[in-house]
């Protein structure tokens, strides 16, 4: 190998071996490098979990304070997580039992609930939507709710979360505020005192009464300010209040103030005036409570006088005191020669005088003519009818005016109105023609109202305590009934039954006697007679049963039905060729024995005794109902016509043909049914059967 080479191969060895060892210096540098990445990253690893551990913590902190109930579910309703204040409120724990927010949707708001969530799941949120759902006690809850969707890193829809706000009483405060500002409103509307509502002078809202009063619609007076419908004369005065109103310096005031109609009339009115308070500065109404005084300024003595006869049967009770202080007060007041009270007699259906002043008193409360008019006779009687008052200003032209102690030629009559029911009249009678004008009529149109509670109050006291009297009378009289009906059906029974054991042994020892000369005639009587005086028995014995089934007092007892029924076919005589078929179980029921065996045991051994089949057969079956057992016993024998249907359910009432029976098996089991308050009645053809039904409650 010549020198050249040789000097090249050494070359490209020393540059082989620089790369080599600047290649190796650079790998430690990057190992280095990465090494120091590896511990920066691990740190960073380390910092990262820490934040997410006390974001973790901080998340489960904020959970748990949530103070008002928080769901996590799945868009299917299924819930994933609660708070616990979630489960306090739902009574219901999703780690221990499956809970599907559905379920506990209102019945009536399924629908709006599903429409509404199809939207949710649209929009991705809900703010503020009420439903009523049921938590696991099955109460009613209504409920805010504010939720949203929770989205994965692709964007797609996952889970959904929301709080819950219980707001069932605020709800039912709201319905309370409801009612309440509805019969506020309803107050106001009826009310016969004027109210407007205004802010700054401007008319915001006003009563029928007010607008009646000024003869202006309630959009006519919306247009007008206070100003508008006031006397200039009066504006000074009412400015000077209202200024003091709004400073705070007062909060109401009343003064008498006039104001003009629609159609220029004035009309002087007590006006009281109250600040309504908002809170906010300047931003303050006015209620106004306006009360028409025209005529009572002119009569002071007249207002004096209403508050007198308010004041004297305020606490009364009594119907007659009250009749007739309204009767002799009101008189007075109007300088009238008569006033009579008329009040409806509800037993009768006619208006009943109960009180007069002036010409039909002796005394106070003795009446010299104590008159009754049916309604729709004479004045009084048909005002009763229409209900409107009447003034006739010439009697001797109306056909219906009745003549009282003497003829008179005015007359004003006045219905008594109490909760939109007539109870009666206020009439009055003048000799002049002509005396009563309109002043007389809203003056007695004015005490019939003020007084016709307190009417019907006494009214109703008195009807209860009528009541209450006859009631107690009824009881006692039917008490002492009963008493002597239970006490004569037993010492009859007794008395007729020791002479028919002394003719049942008579007729016997006859018969013994008879047996020696066998006289064919003389044994055919005495055997009728025997079969007569058994027949009596059994009717005796039948009363004492009748009248004492419902004084029979045992313990209720559950009682099988299926084996009494059973008990009563292997105790009672059945022919060979009758069969009786029980077609359902018959139910356990709480009652008196005794009572049911007798039930049954009639009922059976009618369908076995008047069997006339060859083949006879008796279903007994039962149904049962919503709140009733349903009984039938059904036969094929002889049947009974339609006409008997109601009739054989009547003490002592038997079928034409039918000797053998005592007329009291029946109207046992009627009486039975009866006292626990069930129904019985009967489907039958003659020869063809006849079904029996009764019904028996579910609770006895």
């Amino acid at each position: 190998m010549d020198e050249t080479r040789i000097q090249h191969l050494e070359e490209s060895l020393a540059l082989e071996r620089k790369a080599r060892e600047e290649a190796e210096a650079i790998m430690k540098q990057k190992s280095l490098d990465l090494h120091d990445k590896n511990q920066e990253l691990e740190e960073t690893n380390q910092t990262l979990s820490k934040v997410i551990n006390e974001k973790q913590i901080e998340l489960n902190n904020l959970f748990k304070t949530i103070i008002d109930p928080y769901i996590l579910m799945d868009l299917y309703g299924n819930v994933l997580k609660m708070n616990d204040a979630s489960i306090n409120f739902f009574g219901i724990n999703n780690e221990k039992e499956s809970f599907n927010v559905v379920d506990t949707l209102y019945p009536d708001d399924v629908e709006y609930a599903m429409k509404a969530f199809q939207k949710f799941l649209k929009i991705g949120f809900f703010r503020n939507f009420q439903a009523r759902i049921y938590n696991k006690q099955k109460e009613i809850k209504w409920v805010d709710i504010n939720c949203n969707i929770v989205y994965d890193a692709n964007g797609n829809p996952t889970l959904a979360q929301g709080i819950i706000r219980d707001i069932t009483q605020q709800k039912i405060q709201q319905q309370i505020f409801i009612e309440q500002k509805n019969q506020l409103n309803a107050i106001i509307d009826h009310s016969s005192l004027g109210i407007v509502l205004t802010k700054r002078g401007e008319i915001i809202k006003s009563n029928r009464a007010f607008q009646k009063l000024l003869n202006y619609s309630e959009e006519e007076l919306l247009r007008l300010t206070v100003a508008d419908i006031s006397l200039k004369e009066d504006k000074e005065r009412s400015m000077r209040f209202m200024k003091k109103l709004d400073n705070g310096e007062i909060n109401h005031f009343s003064i008498n103030k006039r104001y003009r109609t629609k159609h220029g009339a004035i009309i002087l009115a007590k006006t009281n005036v109250s600040i309504v308070k908002t809170g906010k500065e300047h931003n303050d109404y006015q209620v106004a409570v306006v009360e028409d005084i025209t005529e009572e300024f002119q009569n002071q003595s007249l207002l004096k006088a209403l508050n007198s006869l308010m004041s004297s049967i305020i606490g009364k009770t009594d119907i007659f005191e009250i009749a007739w202080e309204i009767s002799e007060r009101t008189s007075e007041l109007l300088n009238l020669e008569d006033l009579v009270i008329y009040l409806l007699d509800y037993k009768t259906g006619k208006l009943k005088l109960i009180a007069a002043h002036c010409g039909k008193i002796q005394k106070r409360k003795i009446l010299q003519n104590q008159i009754e008019i049916s309604i729709g006779e004479g004045i009084a009687g048909s005002v009763a009818k229409t209900g409107k008052s009447e003034i006739i200003n010439d009697t001797s032209k109306d056909k219906r005016y009745l003549v009282d102690d003497k003829l008179r030629l005015s007359e004003i009559s006045v219905p008594i109105i109490a909760n939109n029911e007539i109870i009666g009249v206020i009439d009055s009678e003048h000799s002049n023609k002509n005396f009563f004008t309109n002043y007389h009529l809203k003056t007695l149109e004015t005490i019939a109202n003020l007084t016709a509670t307190q009417l019907k109050n006494a009214l109703n006291l008195q009807l209860r305590i009528e009541a209450d009297i006859e009631n107690k009378t009824l009881l006692k009289n039917l008490t002492k009934s009963n008493k002597e009906l239970r006490d004569f059906a037993h010492v009859v029974s007794h008395d007729l039954k020791s002479p028919l054991r002394s003719m049942n042994a008579l007729a016997s020892w006859i018969k013994e006697e008879n047996a020696k000369s066998s006289n064919k005639v003389i044994e055919d009587d005495i055997n009728l007679l025997l079969k007569k005086i058994d027949k009596m028995e059994h009717l005796i014995n039948g009363i004492l049963k009748y009248a004492s089934i419902d004084q029979v007092k045992s313990v209720k007892q559950k009682t099988d039905l299926q084996n009494l029924v059973n008990d009563i076919i292997d105790t009672i005589y059945i022919p060979k060729n009758i069969k009786i078929n029980i077609l359902n179980k018959l139910p356990k029921l709480k009652l008196e024995k005794f009572k049911i065996y007798q039930l049954f045991q009639n009922l059976i051994s009618n369908a076995v005794k008047y069997n006339d089949k060859k083949e006879g057969v008796i279903n007994i079956n039962c149904k049962e109902e919503e709140n009733s057992w349903l009984f039938s016993i059904q036969d094929n024998g002889i049947g009974i016509s339609e006409k008997y249907h109601e009739k054989i359910f009547k003490i002592f009432q038997t079928l034409e043909k039918n000797e053998d029976s005592t007329g009291v098996g029946l109207s046992i089991v009627k009486k039975i049914v009866d006292t626990y308050e069930g129904k019985i009645w009967l489907d039958s053809k003659v020869n063809e059967g006849t079904i029996f039904y009764f019904t028996l409650p579910k609770k006895l």
